[in-house]
């Protein structure tokens, strides 16, 4: 499922009628890869130089790929795409200014069959047109990787991906994954929003964006691909904690009323347990195959 597949299936879910997805852009003799946002033709797909900031113009035409109905060239025994995910729009009138999520890299998967595993919070406009999200990965993307885990930031705008470059981490690892609002700046009555996103500690893993469309949806996500069996997932538990979201005031949600989305047909499921403001903890369960991942917001600090 690609990205605009995903919220779509949300925003049924939360019965909200609207129009959010542009035509799919027919490219049938060009290369798809897997990106954190869905399928992309390769083209579309850019790796960022240390210290570049990619800026989103307001006359840029919007419509993100969406993957095409083209059969697989292996069986998949898991659902590919979003399949535990929980999301959150912000209707107030303070922008997010930050978003974190704490967690651990997981246990290497017992066998590899060239999945592709993603792990990530991320923001998003109220369009569905970009992303902004810290990405632990396990496999193979646009970006590199292997058989082991890497970290990167990426930024999907309208048709295009942005990256950062891959870096290497061990299981056990302690990630945050985090998204600042660095600046806004108004210029004929047009708004850009300036934000940074980064895991703390690596600083080749930080990508900064501008854009004209503000982020103000919150995402908690695992998304797989080619995932033949149970032992192509982590054994254990993976722990996301420190959920923090802070508005540009200074303040914090009062509660955060999470939509959970969930694959219970592969018995990937999640939960939400609670939606306490930033002082009660609240936590969410997501019980992937046996696993059980548990992610619990306790402080309103950055750290």
């Amino acid at each position: 499922m690609s990205f605009i597949g995903l919220c779509k299936f949300a925003l049924l879910a939360a019965h909200v009628v609207t129009s959010i997805a542009t035509p799919l852009e027919n490219r049938a003799s060009e290369e798809l890869v897997q990106t954190p946002a869905g399928f992309f033709p390769k083209s579309n797909v850019h790796a960022v130089p240390d210290g570049a900031t990619v800026h989103q113009s307001p006359t840029e035409s919007a419509g993100v790929l969406q993957r095409p109905n083209s059969t697989t060239t292996s069986r998949r025994a898991l659902q590919s795409g979003y399949v535990a995910f929980t999301n959150w729009r912000n209707a107030g009138p303070s922008p997010i200014s930050f978003f974190g999520t704490n967690w651990h890299v997981p246990p290497i998967p017992s066998t590899w069959n060239g999945q592709l595993l993603y792990w990530f919070n991320g923001l998003v406009p109220d369009d569905f047109n970009g992303i902004l999200q810290p990405v632990l990965q396990y496999g193979v993307s646009p970006a590199g990787g292997g058989q082991f885990y890497s970290i990167a930031s990426w930024w999907l705008i309208d048709n295009n991906v942005y990256h950062t470059g891959i870096t290497p981490v061990s299981p056990g690892t302690f990630l945050q994954g985090q998204m600042t609002l660095t600046g806004t700046s108004t210029s004929g009555g047009v708004t850009t929003y300036s934000y940074s996103c980064t895991f703390v500690g690596y600083p080749g893993t930080t990508i900064s964006a501008s854009s004209t469309r503000v982020l103000n949806r919150a995402y908690e996500a695992l998304e797989i691909y080619t995932t033949q069996v149970k032992s192509d997932l982590p054994s254990g538990n993976t722990v996301f904690s420190t959920i923090n979201i802070t508005f540009q005031n200074g303040q914090h949600p009062s509660s955060i009323p999470w939509e959970a989305i969930s694959d219970p047909t592969d018995g990937i499921t999640i939960t939400v347990l609670s939606d306490s403001g930033p002082l009660v903890p609240f936590s969410l369960y997501i019980r992937v195959m046996g696993i059980l991942e548990l992610v619990d917001k306790g402080t309103s600090s950055k750290s």
